[in-house]
């Protein structure tokens, strides 16, 4: 990261505030990196179909994981998603009451609870598709072929590495 971006934000100096020595430094910082870009994506893509649609955002995101992998059930949807199941619960019940989603069985166990679209909601990630291909697209217009493969392969990696992490807690 360039000094250029880190000492933007240099402000006059009070006595009485405190700094870590060495200060830290977020910038070199991947995971900080990671979240900072990942919000700066969000911005610019998944918070304007979420505005177009009228949803919330984990609205949006159990109704295109349904649009993306079919049926599921609702801890499929929170793991796919990286939610807990107490949002995906409250998502799918305002999804339910817009019939964009239902809650049907499962024909090989009817314990099981599966989170299936209706019309009305394959009908709205219909509208919102050619939206998100197109930011998508723009995106991905800056890396190669080659970058967007080792992109993919670096994202496996952390992904399995964050999960390792995740199962020791």
């Amino acid at each position: 990261m360039s000094n250029e971006i880190k000492d933007i934000f240099i402000l006059p100096t009070d006595v009485r505030g405190k700094m870590p020595d060495p200060p830290l430094d977020l910038y070199d910082h991947l995971p900080f990196q990671i979240g900072r870009l990942t919000n700066l994506i969000r911005q610019v893509t998944s918070d304007i179909y979420v505005q177009q649609s009228g949803l919330s955002a984990r609205e949006w995101r159990v109704l295109a994981m349904l649009g993306c992998k079919g049926p599921m059930m609702p801890a499929q949807v929170a793991e796919e998603c990286g939610m807990d199941r107490a949002t995906i619960t409250r998502a799918v019940g305002r999804l339910e009451k817009l019939d964009y989603v239902f809650t049907g069985g499962d024909a090989a166990d009817r314990r099981r609870k599966v989170l299936y679209l209706t019309d009305k909601g394959v009908e709205i990630c219909d509208e919102i598709r050619p939206v998100m291909d197109a930011r998508g697209l723009e995106l991905q217009e800056v890396l190669t072929k080659t970058e967007l493969k080792y992109y993919y392969q670096i994202m496996d990696k952390l992904q399995e590495k964050a999960k390792q992490m995740q199962s020791k807690l």
